[in-house]
């Protein structure tokens, strides 16, 4: 079975949930994500500390898209032989505190519990500033994107392969798969002074995540795929399919009828699509319509 159709399961059909986040009564939204071992980490390349980032950023990266301020944390370990030793816990709690002080965050509770592999899920409770969601989407929006798609699956290839990180870019890419970071600060600078009607953060990739940005915001999203920066740099490591369907990049994905800046915070920022009537993606490479053999990776 596929992940939606695990989801819908649980829920009625007009009760699925569209949003990585649940605004609760515009007091607090919540999101909660995991890590496990083998579906999304390896311990062959994957440090504690590596995890502890990864970790807490994946779930702050959904507070961001939500517009809000993380604030409470509750952490979830299921440690096997390799995590539940001394010295890994040693590791992963230093860097995992650090990463809380540095966003005040508090932690609060949680679980610990023996596994055959290491699980790590991370619930998140954060304060609404100027809350976002994916439904509010508007015909005649444009589509934006911050930072740059690709760096991640490049990492991941690197690592897989065994390329040498000699190259500034793989070394880059590494880091990016590794311990990606989640645009908070941008987040605020963003929703404070631009009208944006809908965001979500690239997690899966850009495939799916725009596939399911038009479906809660019932619109058709046509991308220009060569507006993605830095594409054709990529390109020289892995295929546009790959590039496409990168995931845990954490770059925001949002609608706007703003004529957004090229680059705030120093981070830059790309006009990369047009919302229209009607439903689904379409990509558009070089005036051509193009047809992905892939849309990325699944969980199921």
């Amino acid at each position: 079975m596929k992940e939606f159709q695990i989801i819908k399961k649980f829920f009625k059909p007009d009760k699925i949930p569209l949003d990585d986040c649940f605004n609760l009564r515009n007091e607090y939204i919540i999101t909660t994500d995991s890590l496990c071992e083998g579906t999304h980490f390896l311990h062959t390349w994957s440090s504690p500390a590596d995890l502890a980032i990864k970790s807490l950023e994946v779930n702050i990266s959904d507070i961001a898209a939500g517009g809000g301020i993380p604030k409470y944390a509750f952490l979830n370990l299921g440690l096997s032989k390799v995590s539940g030793n001394l010295r890994w816990l040693q590791s992963f709690s230093k860097t995992f505190g650090s990463i809380l002080q540095k966003y005040s965050i508090e932690l609060c509770g949680g679980d610990t519990y023996r596994s055959k592999i290491t699980n790590i899920t991370i619930t998140l409770l954060g304060i609404p500033q100027n809350p976002k969601n994916r439904r509010e989407g508007e015909i005649g929006d444009s589509l934006y994107i911050t930072g740059n798609i690709g760096l991640s699956a490049i990492g991941y290839k690197s690592l897989k392969r065994k390329w040498q990180t000699n190259q500034k870019i793989l070394k880059n890419a590494t880091k990016k798969h590794l311990r990606p970071a989640s645009r908070l600060e941008l987040s605020y600078r963003l929703f404070q002074n631009y009208s944006i009607h809908a965001c979500m953060d690239i997690t899966d990739g850009l495939l799916q995540d725009s596939q399911k940005l038009s479906n809660a915001s019932q619109l058709l999203l046509e991308i220009n795929v060569e507006k993605l920066p830095l594409m054709h740099k990529y390109l020289e490591f892995i295929t546009l399919d790959e590039i496409l369907s990168s995931g845990e990049e954490l770059e925001l994905l949002f609608l706007s009828k703003d004529n957004i800046p090229e680059m705030i915070e120093e981070i830059p920022i790309s006009k990369i699509g047009q919302a229209k009537k009607g439903k689904g993606i379409k990509l558009f490479y070089d005036g051509k319509i193009l047809q992905p053999s892939t849309i990325g990776f699944e969980h199921f």
